[in-house]
């Protein structure tokens, strides 16, 4: 098939770009980063500058694509209103009105578990969005929120959403990066009890949902799937093992929760001064919440209807970065 990958130029899109050229497929990349793209196209894939606000910029990339998968995203734990409702809301609007207009088979379209954010600790989060009340306040997951909502609506062409959790695998700008600046300060900040369990999603078990997604039958379209590995880990034990694997033991440190919340919002309100908020606090309440807040997730729908099951544990998944 010719698949098109929007957010190409990022980690998630180069890496679901080298899986489905793995499987056979023809791709087209989609991304405005113009030296990422020159890179990209040096590696041998094919690219096309293209933002996803212009929705003429997409039709006229997409033409003869059978499948887009939609990657495109701004997830940054801080930014501008703005940008996030623009980005990840009017973003996806354009995509499915390029979609329609180039008669593309099927979009899958890339969420995110932090539209649980408003939710319970206590239960594992079913494939069904929340209700209104529980909408997330952080504007990511707000307006992750919005477009899945956006996305209900259209039932006159095939989609599929996928939602992970914290995907980790090689070439990671998240997670990853995160873990080796605590490796580098050799010491770990347990926040309150540190123990919050965290559902985490290696690379390989989210490309194989994507996968699974682009094959799936019609009674599995037109719903979002939580995608993880199914088995929650706590932040402390994510530390500790990607810590252990690289032969370093670091400084265990506890402080309460509150007064680093408090010192979190000081931040991100002397931050959210700089025009353009281009700076991103180290430490945001966003951020704190990832870690010291359970959210667990319920697959059992994307086991039931994409056919897909998690293939590695988390230790394989830390395994395959090596």
């Amino acid at each position: 098939m010719k698949i098109a990958v929007s957010g190409a130029t990022g980690s998630l899109g180069k890496a679901v770009m080298q899986h489905l050229t793995e499987q056979g497929h023809e791709i087209l990349g989609l991304g405005r980063n113009e030296a990422k793209i020159q890179a990209l196209e040096a590696e041998g894939f094919a690219m096309r500058k293209c933002d996803i606000l212009d929705v003429n910029a997409i039709e006229n990339s997409i033409i003869g694509i059978d499948v887009l998968v939609h990657c495109a995203a701004f997830a940054s734990p801080f930014g501008s209103k703005r940008r996030y409702f623009e980005t990840n809301l009017q973003g996806t609007k354009n995509i499915f009105i390029a979609a329609k207009y180039r008669s593309v088979k099927r979009i899958i379209a890339i969420s995110s578990a932090s539209i649980f954010d408003g939710g319970r600790p206590d239960i594992k989060h079913p494939d069904d969005l929340p209700h209104i009340s529980m909408r997330p306040k952080h504007h990511y997951g707000a307006s992750k929120y919005d477009a899945e909502l956006f996305c209900m609506s259209q039932q006159d062409i095939e989609w599929i959403g996928l939602r992970p959790r914290a995907v980790f695998g090689k070439g990671d700008e998240t997670l990853i990066p995160r873990l080796e600046r605590l490796i580098s300060a050799k010491r770990y900040i347990t926040i309150g009890k540190g123990d919050a369990l965290v559902d985490v999603t290696c690379l390989g078990n989210f490309l194989d949902a994507v996968s699974c997604a682009i094959e799936a039958k019609a009674d599995a379209l037109h719903r979002f799937y939580n995608i993880s590995n199914g088995d929650a880990q706590s932040f402390k034990t994510i530390v500790a093992t990607y810590s252990n694997r690289h032969g370093n033991q670091l400084k265990h440190v506890k402080v309460p929760y509150l007064p680093v919340l408090i010192y979190a919002k000081f931040i991100e309100s002397i931050a959210s001064l700089i025009p353009g908020k281009t700076w991103e606090p180290a430490i945001t309440s966003y951020g704190l919440r990832q870690v010291t807040k359970t959210l667990r997730l319920d697959i059992s729908g994307a086991k039931r209807y994409l056919g897909w099951s998690p293939r590695l544990t988390f230790v394989e998944g830390m395994e395959e970065l090596d």
